[in-house]
């Protein structure tokens, strides 16, 4: 916890949100705060919306959220009148509009695994490829990972809270569980362990599963590895959107892999596995909320993405195996 009595991951959140607001300010000229006059607000909301990063209005409402946010801090502090912050209209979403519908299927993340086991085995990438892929893991779980959770004999991985050294679980203690793994991941693990892994501890002198020269493998050099092999072209596949892979910014730089509009982030591999997990008739409270720490009713409405035929066969499926 930091003096503001919120988690670090939420100031990191509002800081990066806020760039976009420093990127319209240069675009405007605008030099100080002070300059901000009422006309620029609804500028700012047009803005985002032009912005090719923001794939829903619920991404815009994120951001203006946080604006204001940040212009009551503003006024607190005497830059604006009181009530300048009431000018953010934030976007009403319908129900269809709040759902992130951005997803990796569990076939694509399959493919993107089978890819790294032929040309990039046993790397850090590939350990990140295939726990995320096949645990559904969040990104800050696999960060907390350390080489003692990981036990080779039984094939599984622990996920422990250890806030006080800071690998704090989104759940804290409640999202402590064991994750079983399969003989092929497993396999990955030990081939990196053995191969690849630096014997290096962190900043708490404890040893990260996922290691770099300097201590623990970094959470943006995770979505790294995941927006730069989410690229369709990266393992050998056709742009979806018809560019020249030799001549493409996102293709050619891993720093600007997030510019592709196929690439995504760690959480739509999450999203594309409890899916297909729920496609398949594994049942939702007593195995996958529990592997996945989430509740079933956020499952429900945030994650799974499968259709309404697709659900139907499920539980067809799975009435008929009774």
């Amino acid at each position: 916890m930091n003096p503001w009595g919120v988690q670090a991951s939420t100031v990191k959140s509002y800081r990066s949100r806020l760039k976009h607001f420093q990127a319209f300010c240069r675009k405007t000229d605008i030099e100080e705060l002070e300059d901000l006059q009422p006309s620029h607000i609804d500028q700012f909301h047009n803005f985002l919306r032009a912005n090719p990063r923001f794939g829903s209005r619920s991404s815009v409402k994120s951001c203006l959220a946080t604006f204001r946010k940040f212009l009551r801090y503003c006024e607190r502090r005497g830059v604006f009148e009181s009530g300048f912050h009431k000018l953010v209209i934030l976007p009403t979403l319908s129900e269809s509009d709040a759902v992130d519908e951005t997803i990796l299927s569990h076939e694509d993340a399959e493919e993107i695994l089978a890819h790294l086991a032929k040309f990039e085995p046993f790397t850090k990438e590939h350990v990140v490829w295939a726990l995320l892929a096949e645990t559904g893991i969040r990104q800050s779980t696999l960060y907390a990972f350390d080489l003692d959770d990981y036990d080779t004999e039984e094939r599984y991985i622990a996920a422990v809270d250890r806030e006080e050294t800071g690998t704090r679980l989104k759940n804290g203690k409640a999202g402590e569980r064991e994750l079983s793994i399969s003989p092929e991941a497993a396999e990955v693990l030990d081939g990196y362990i053995q191969a690849n892994r630096k014997n290096v501890t962190d900043e708490h002198d404890r040893d990260p599963l996922l290691t770099t020269r300097n201590g623990r493998l970094q959470k943006s050099t995770i979505r790294q590895y995941v927006y730069g092999w989410s690229r369709p072209c990266a393992i050998g596949k056709a742009c979806p959107v018809e560019k020249d892979p030799d001549t493409c910014e996102a293709a050619e730089t891993n720093n600007a892999a997030y510019d592709c509009p196929a690439s995504v982030s760690p959480h739509p591999i999450r999203r594309g596995y409890i899916t297909y997990l729920r496609a398949n008739g594994v049942p939702t409270a007593d195995v996958i909320s529990k592997r996945c720490d989430a509740n079933p009713g956020t499952i429900e409405k945030w994650y799974d993405l499968s259709t309404k035929s697709e659900r139907r066969e499920s539980r067809r499926s799975h009435l008929e195996d009774i």
